[in-house]
């Protein structure tokens, strides 16, 4: 008889933990149902510098213009943003492999890149800039480069511009993986030159007036290309997604109102 009674209330316990378990589940269900569940932009990026893109080791958060421009695309075609970090040479990859929805970064729209994903329309465009050691004035072009050595950022197009370039005259051509390595080994005199983002040399040295090198002004850029959103080819949606967003955003004055904030300026018209 105890028995008995003790296996129905181990039963009846049994069946009350059961049933609060499926209210809870069911909860859960209708609460996901009912809020306003977005999908996510997978971002990944170099975070190689200002003014595109860096974390901001004070206080962990993404910053840069190009960061804004992805976070008001994302407001504008309602779906959240995830950021994360990579190498230059794992960009591409990121897509290819499913681990990233887009590349926000300043790559440009290249012939040979649109081979293996997409991009949307052009939110950007700039050219290489050249700097030196602090008080060089030897180096004003490419041509005076000859018996240098002159750093780049692996992976982009600088490497082979220079190549092209200076054919004829004896370069030293050492590749990075970011801009601060670039500038590191400026400052310490292991590199006479580097080529790297225009915009990201004048930003930083904005910022930074005691950093030890300098900004080549009488220097004429020989690679200015445009930047997109990179998008897997597989994913042709997403960029229709992005690009009507991207035109109001250019109509209405928002994209500009990004470059001013972040000191660069780039005429789509």
């Amino acid at each position: 008889m105890r028995k008995s009674l003790l296996l129905s209330l181990v039963i009846m316990l049994m069946l009350a933990v059961s049933a609060c378990g499926q209210a809870q589940t069911s909860s859960s269900k209708q609460k996901d149902g009912e809020g306003k569940s977005k999908s996510t932009i997978r971002v990944v990026t170099t975070a190689g510098g200002y003014p595109f893109g860096v974390v901001n080791p004070k206080n962990n958060e993404y910053e840069g213009f190009m960061y804004e421009i992805i976070n008001e695309l994302g407001k504008r075609v309602d779906m959240n943003v995830e950021m994360k970090t990579a190498d230059w040479s794992a960009l591409i990859p990121s897509l290819q492999s499913g681990k990233a929805d887009v590349i926000v970064d300043g790559m440009y729209i290249t012939d040979e890149r649109k081979k293996v994903i997409n991009f949307t329309e052009p939110v950007f465009g700039y050219g290489e800039g050249l700097i030196v050691q602090e008080g060089d004035k030897s180096i004003k072009s490419l041509e005076d480069l000859d018996g240098k050595t002159v750093g780049v950022q692996i992976g982009t197009s600088f490497k082979e511009m220079v190549e092209e370039k200076t054919k004829g005259i004896k370069v030293e051509i050492k590749t990075y993986q970011t801009q601060a390595d670039i500038l590191k080994d400026i400052e310490n005199k292991r590199l006479d030159a580097a080529l790297a983002d225009g915009p990201s040399f004048t930003y930083i040295k904005s910022k930074n007036p005691n950093m030890k090198f300098q900004v080549i002004n009488e220097y004429k850029p020989s690679l200015f290309g445009k930047i997109g959103i990179g998008v897997a080819l597989d994913n042709k949606e997403l960029v229709e997604k992005l690009n009507p967003a991207i035109e109001e955003m250019k109509q209405d004055g928002s994209l500009k109102a990004i470059y001013k904030k972040w000191g660069v300026d780039w005429d789509f018209n």
